[in-house]
This record gives C-alpha cells, structure tokens and sequence, in this order.
C-alpha cells in the first residue's frame, strides 16, 4: 500500500516522498478505480497515528524528505479528510516536522475541512475523476460533478486569497508554490 516516489517540488528539486493512501477501502464503486468497493482485493488502513509515525521514522532515518498522503474514502468525504487531518497534524504538532506534506483533497469534502487541512499542509490536489457529468454517471454514479468541482475552486480560491495577503500573514493556505512540479528533471 506505499511506495517511494520522486516527485518535483521545492524550487524545481526533486525530493524522496513516502506516497501512501491511508485505506485501499472505499465506500464507492468507481469502475475505472482496483479500490472500487466490489472488488475483491485485500484491504487495510492505517491510523492517522500510524501514518505519522511510519513518516517521521523514514525522515529521521533520511529515506525521504516528505509524504504524499492519499486515501479511499472511509465512511464518508468528511471523515476520511479528518484523518488525513489528524495524521498532519500530529505530524506538525507532535513531532515538529518540518517536511513537505502533499494531500489529496477528496471530492465532496466540506469547505471547512478543506480549509482546516489546507493550513498545515505543502500542497493540496483534487483528482478530476472524469471529464463530464454523463461519464462521471456512468462509470462512478454515487459521485457528483459539482463535488469535483467545488473543492478544486475553493482550493484554487484560497490560494490565490493567501498569494494576496502573504505579506499581512503568517498562516498561508497550501504555500508552495504552483508550478515547481514543472521544472523537475528527475525520472518519476
């Protein structure tokens, strides 16, 4: 369920991140995703404690430089976007990690959440599942274009809000910059 990865960021330096969901379990039943909640793969989850502790021991031992944290969806948006939360936050708050932190904001999130998590994290991405509603219906019926879309707009909102007032403030929203991921060289 985790893998090292290559990933550019940090003024277009490539850095060792641990990428790893915290659940393979999901409540939909996307067709196109091996996570679907009708196939029959084993399944595990980690706790938002046993994801910081996992990455704090490879940082300490210089396997990475940071975490790229994903999920399937436990219960519901909300919830599984809290336990990304507490795994950041535990991350940053009791083990003072300094890191780079990249989540993935899971579609149908609530504003809130997303706001709360966008504060302690490097970067935050949204995965456009599909390019129209009408494919979205046929091959992920209990998902929703707008639940896509409202959270892309909110991130890309506070960000821009955050580019704005940086001088005013030090709590900025998802603070790397944009585009590094572009001038990376590395094999990934």
């Amino acid at each position: 369920m985790s893998e090292y990865v290559i990933v550019g960021v940090q003024i277009g330096r490539c850095i060792s991140l641990l990428k790893i969901l915290m659940t393979n379990a999901c409540i939909y039943d996307c067709k196109y995703c091996i996570n679907r909640a009708t196939n029959d793969v084993p399944r595990a989850t980690f706790t938002p404690r046993e994801i910081a502790d996992l990455t704090i021991n490879f940082y300490k031992r210089n396997y990475i430089e940071g975490l790229f944290l994903s999920s399937g969806v436990i219960k519901s948006p909300d919830y599984t976007m809290e336990q990304i939360y507490q795994a950041v936050l535990i991350l940053r708050n009791e083990y003072n990690f300094n890191g780079y932190i990249h989540t993935k904001s899971i579609p149908g999130s609530s504003p809130e959440i997303i706001n709360k998590l966008g504060h302690v994290v490097d970067r935050m991405s949204i995965n456009i599942e599909l390019p129209s509603a009408d494919s979205l219906k046929l091959l992920a019926p209990a998902k929703e274009k707008h639940s896509i879309l409202e959270p892309m707009e909110y991130v890309s909102t506070n960000i821009i809000t955050s580019q704005a007032e940086r001088s005013r403030y030090k709590d900025k929203f998802v603070p790397a910059r944009p585009n590094h991921s572009a001038n990376c060289r590395c094999n990934s």
